[in-house]
């Protein structure tokens, strides 16, 4: 017997199947085979069908027998235990071999047309005129058709027509139109049904062949959504409503940069201190606003019943990570759709600190910009006036005899104010006056610990102060070593007199190689700065020292500029500050060329229009 529907070769390697007696050419060849034969647990079904039917035969007999023992008749009770026993055997040993037979179709063909003859046997026994066992013909030929399709139980049901037809025949018990009737009847049946059930597996085979390609698309889309996702440089996770992690991408841990780095299955609150609650208040609030048909702040409308709105709230978020770096994220929250089987949010978040800090710098570096232009122009039109001022003075305090101490008095506080504020206008000049680079290695580890035992020999400074270093930084900076030095003493002084009130006044200074970058990170635990110090912490004559010029740390931040490098200040109110400051390492071609001509000419400009402004104004 052959099969019907044979697959395609690639088809058949897609489905992972093997050859069996399914393989069969035919006039449905090419498509996908949803056959028992290619699944051993449903060969085992049908096996387990026929075994069924076996037994409830051997027991309906027997209760029979044991029932009504004066009715037994040897001549048909014998035969039938015979028949029992042989279908018995015939099935057990099928299953003995079961793995060798699903790779061949006789096995299972011969099965079904032995099925064939022992159910006529037992009509022959029974009689063929009020036979109950009519009816596992069809049973038989709807299985085979579901293994063989429509070709294999046409030619079964051929087969069983035979022998059915034969018992018609060559039995006394029906004659004349009822045996044509008969004959007509069952006939017409088993071909019906063999139609039926190949027709019925076709369609099973369609239904299977389409499932098994939406399969293959859904996880084929899967895979991408997962390759997509993964390797999107933004951090992704799913949270439910409790705030469970369901999922993460491999940027959400690396930004995050957990200990362990695995964040499935943990609170959100644990990962990362703050948002959760952040999330679940905008949740809470876009439920209301979607179920108010209202618009928020992004401009999105409520959705109506059919169409939900897509709702969501961007904030930043600061976060420290398990090993002490501090990060700011741009966090973006969307809650879940409503029709979603769980309740709950998606969060994207990207790492914007190191855009924050340049956002920062160039708003300093704009300001000094500006500072600069102005200085330039007006720094010695106040100086003149100055000396014309201190100059009158003096020749006025000369008319003045002893009787007039206290206007001697006044006179010695105008000039000596006068020379403040000369002073103060000579360091500002010295500010705003492009630096002559350098282009010395600078070992920062010597540096450092230079500065530090100046700040133990300065009598002004807390000498209780403990100094914590830790310096890992195996490269040299490229500049000038004086001028570095002024600027980590200006702000190491800051950090000494922000410690003037605490309890155990502490300085940690540590150096470290970041790449091509140098790293130095300078970390006082004294008052703190707020977020308004903060924002005019490197802006010039902003100060907090009731003496102080404001210039300290201006002239810093130029410093540090000046030779490439970026300054970056974190702060809380009442626990310390931290300063990161980071140059780039001396290479083989040492300083950018290009950046110190630029510098050159920008000192010599400067020395020329402030030359041009003195002969132009006296």
């Amino acid at each position: 017997m052959t099969a019907d529907g044979q697959a395609g070769e690639n088809q058949e390697q897609a489905a992972g199947s093997s050859p069996d007696l399914a393989h069969g050419g035919g006039a449905n060849a090419g498509t996908v085979k949803l056959d028992f034969t290619d699944n051993r647990s449903q060969m085992l079904l049908i096996e387990g069908v026929r075994l069924g039917f076996l037994v409830v035969t051997l027991g309906a007999t027997l209760a029979f027998q044991a029932a009504q023992p004066e009715f037994v008749n040897t001549e048909i009770l014998v035969p039938v235990y015979v028949l029992l026993s042989a279908a018995f055997a015939v099935n057990l040993f099928y299953l003995t071999f079961f793995e060798k037979a699903l790779k061949r179709r006789a096995p299972t063909a011969a099965l079904f047309f032995f099925e064939s003859i022992f159910i006529t046997g037992l009509i022959h026994l029974t009689g063929v005129n009020q036979s109950l066992f009519l009816f596992l013909h069809l049973v038989n030929i709807i299985l085979c058709g579901f293994v063989f399709k429509k070709r294999g139980a046409y030619l079964l049901a051929f087969w069983t027509a035979t022998l059915f037809n034969s018992l018609l025949i060559l039995g006394p018990e029906l004659e004349g139109q009822t045996l044509y009737f008969a004959f007509a009847l069952n006939n017409l049946s088993f071909f019906a049904v063999a139609h039926l059930s190949g027709y019925l597996s076709e369609q099973l085979n369609f239904m299977g062949s389409a499932l098994q390609r939406q399969g293959k698309d859904i996880r084929a889309l899967r895979n991408l959504n997962a390759l997509i996702i993964d390797n999107v440089s933004t951090g992704l996770v799913t949270i439910d409503e409790s705030g469970e992690i369901l999922l993460a991408n491999r940027a959400a841990i690396e930004i995050l940069d957990p200990i362990p780095a695995e964040i499935v299955g943990k609170k959100l609150e644990d990962v990362v201190p703050g948002l959760l609650s952040k999330t679940q208040e905008f949740a809470s609030r876009s439920r209301e606003l979607v179920a108010d048909g209202a618009t928020d702040a992004t401009g999105a409308t409520g959705a109506s019943d059919e169409d939900a709105a897509i709702i969501t709230e961007r904030f930043d978020h600061s976060y420290k990570t398990p090993v002490g770096d501090r990060l700011i994220l741009e966090v973006i929250v969307s809650p879940l759709p409503e029709g979603s089987a769980i309740r709950g949010a998606i969060l994207t978040f990207q790492d914007l600190s190191r855009v924050r800090r340049l956002e920062f710098q160039m708003r300093q570096s704009e300001k000094m910009a500006a500072v600069g232009q102005l200085a330039a122009g007006i720094a010695h039109e106040i100086r003149n006036p100055l000396a014309s001022m201190s100059g009158s003075i003096q020749l006025l305090g000369g008319s003045f005899t002893g009787r007039q101490e206290e206007e001697q008095r006044l006179m010695a506080i105008v000039l000596r104010e006068i020379d403040r504020l000369n002073n103060l206008v000579t360091e500002f000049l010295d500010y705003v006056r492009p630096d002559q680079l350098k282009d010395d290695p600078v070992d920062v580890n010597g540096l450092i610990r230079e500065v530090c035992e100046m700040l133990k020999l300065n009598a002004k400074l807390r000498q209780e102060t403990v100094q914590t270093l830790s310096l890992a930084a195996s490269q040299e900076i490229a500049g000038h070593r004086d001028k570095l030095k002024q600027a980590l003493l200006n702000i190491t002084i800051n950090a000494y007199q922000a410690m003037n009130d605490a309890s155990e006044p502490k300085v940690e200074i540590a150096t470290f190689d970041s790449g091509t970058n140098v790293v130095i990170k300078i970390k006082d635990h004294g008052c703190g700065i707020d977020e308004v110090g903060l924002r005019k912490i490197f802006e010039p004559f902003h100060t907090t020292k009731p003496k102080g010029t404001g210039l300290g740390l201006a002239v810093t931040h130029k410093i540090i500029e000046a030779h490439g490098g970026r300054v970056f200040v974190e702060s809380t109110k009442g626990v310390g500050t931290e300063f990161t400051l980071e140059f780039p390492a001396k290479a083989a071609s040492n300083l950018d060329k290009n950046a110190l001509a630029d510098s050159q000419r920008a000192s010599e400009n400067f020395q020329k229009a402030f030359r041009g402004q003195k002969r132009g104004n006296g």
